[in-house]
């Protein structure tokens, strides 16, 4: 009788150990913030993922990707912090308030987008030809558009005007999205705005209407305008699958930028964004931002900028970034899987 409770009862630990192997095996949800495209890729990899599942290796088994859209860099800060958002998109300043005002134990893992690399596209801040704004002076008592306040397009701006005394009270803020900004410009209901690469076109089409100000290579200087950050506790907890996301993902990023992909990824661009294909010529050219082949961030202007926008009173408290919040070793180990060395 004690011999058939013991088998009994091996035959359910045995049971619960199955089960148990069961639940590890499921694949982990990963969570991404991203906030306009092709900019940030993660909408664009989570489409090609569906397109090309054989170039991705670990997709479906160690891991899923799910992406979520917001307005600016600064708002997935309170995504992370109540933990909804696993890789969360920063700008230098949202990074820089993550740490100084919300207090969260974030690593740079990765690079999304940066802004005026040698040869590549710089954001234009625009105002009309004939408008009210002539020199950067002519902005107080303004009305200047901002995706989201803490954004690198945001802080790009605000650091070029301290450079020239103009503080946040001489001019009128108003937060919208990118998208709407050049019908508000042409609308008169704001001054000055902001411009991503799909402004192009419009840019230079009309060079009579429109106007450059400055630029953000002008304010800033090249820089790491939007990295991926997570909390040093998911890293730890999730390392595997985090390592197998971005072997996937690098060879995600390395398709797009290949020009023999081309027209593929211009079809998949389109697909998300539902813009005609004739008005995305720009992605993954020069006229793009740029994205690193190996998810590398440029770390030195990460801390240059946070540096500077403390001097200028951009931001209310300095914070070191190296060595403390980075790890490469999630894109290094990835990288090495992919190229042997």
């Amino acid at each position: 009788m004690i011999r058939g409770w013991k088998a009994v009862a091996a035959v359910a630990v045995l049971a619960m150990i199955g089960l148990g192997s069961a639940v590890r095996a499921e694949p982990w949800p990963i969570r991404v913030g991203w906030v306009v495209t092709p900019g940030h890729l993660a909408p664009l990899i989570e489409a090609l993922g569906k397109r090309e599942p054989g170039l991705f290796k670990h997709l479906g088994k160690s891991y899923v990707m799910q992406t979520t859209r917001f307005q600016g860099t600064t708002p997935q800060i309170q995504a992370q912090a109540i933990g909804e958002l696993d890789i969360a998109a920063f700008s230098t300043a949202a990074l820089a308030l993550a740490i100084t005002n919300a207090r969260l134990d974030v690593r740079v893992v990765a690079d999304v987008v940066a802004d005026g690399m040698p040869g590549y596209f710089t954001e234009n801040y625009v105002v009309l030809a004939d408008g009210p704004i002539k020199t950067i002076e002519d902005i107080k008592g303004k009305r200047i558009a901002t995706n989201a306040i803490g954004s690198a397009s945001d802080a790009a701006m605000r650091a070029m005007f301290r450079k020239n005394g103009i503080k946040d009270s001489d001019f009128t803020t108003v937060e919208t999205n990118f998208a709407n900004m050049p019908a508000m410009l042409d609308g008169g209901k704001v001054d000055f705005i902001g411009t991503l690469p799909q402004f192009l076109r419009q840019l230079r089409g009309d060079p009579n209407k429109y106007r450059v100000l400055f630029t953000a290579r002008d304010a800033v200087g090249p820089t790491q305008a939007v990295m991926w950050t997570m909390q040093a506790d998911v890293i730890a907890a999730h390392r595997p699958a985090l390592i197998d996301f971005f072997e996937d993902h690098i060879r995600a990023v390395r398709w797009f930028i290949d020009p023999n992909n081309r027209e593929a990824a211009l079809e998949i661009v389109a697909s998300v964004t539902k813009l005609p294909k004739e008005e995305l010529d720009f992605a993954f050219t020069k006229d793009d931002f740029y994205h690193s082949p190996d998810a590398r961030p440029e770390l030195d202007t990460v801390q240059r900028e946070i540096d500077r926008a403390v001097e200028l009173g951009v931001l209310p408290k300095a914070v070191q970034i190296v060595p403390k919040h980075v790890d490469l070793s999630l894109i290094e180990e990835a990288r090495k899987r992919i190229d042997g060395k």
